[in-house]
């Protein structure tokens, strides 16, 4: 289990719909495979009047303390930990301190929405020097699969081709 974090973004009630739901089961299926080598963690968007999305959108949803901001059911017991955020990235202090107390030597990125949480929580640790990688088959957009493929093409341009891979991938790089 030493040193590899798999990190499940946002996989919360309210970003379930029908681009997204399909992805309950296949990042519980990766994860009961791979869970014997990793440390499983989670992230969960907790809204509130003073978060970005809020202030600037007048979005209302995943409301601190709501059933939306919730992690779906079927994720919950795989996750060692969940860590709440109000911005996009997952890559506060909190989640850096874990990384140094596991000494976790690399991230691997499920999750929604591809284009923002997933997106900047990946950069955000390879700027870090931490390394990473996104498992495009297993993340997704709420608004599409076009805006999860603008996504990929951002990650690849930016943290490089090699480190958007998909869960076989993922899994024989993890397991061997």
């Amino acid at each position: 289990m030493a040193n590899i974090l798999f990190l499940i973004i946002d996989m919360q009630n309210g970003f379930m719909n029908n681009y997204t739901a399909g992805l309950v089961e296949k990042i519980r299926d990766f994860q009961e495979g791979i869970a014997d080598h990793v440390i499983t963690a989670g992230t969960r968007y907790v809204n509130h009047d003073h978060t970005a999305c809020y202030v600037f959108e007048g979005w209302k949803s995943c409301m601190a303390g709501s059933e939306e901001a919730e992690i779906v059911p079927e994720l919950r017991g795989c996750m060692q930990r969940v860590f709440d955020k109000d911005k996009y990235s997952c890559w506060n202090e909190e989640m850096q301190a874990f990384i140094r107390e596991n000494k976790v030597k690399k991230i691997f990125f499920a999750g929604v929405n591809t284009g923002c949480c997933v997106l900047h929580s990946a950069m955000d640790s390879y700027n870090d020097l931490v390394d990473c990688a996104v498992i495009e088959d297993l993340c997704g957009s709420t608004s599409g699969e076009e805006e999860h493929e603008a996504a990929l093409v951002v990650l690849r341009s930016c943290i490089t081709k090699e480190r958007v891979i998909t869960a076989d991938m993922a899994y024989e790089e993890i397991c061997g």
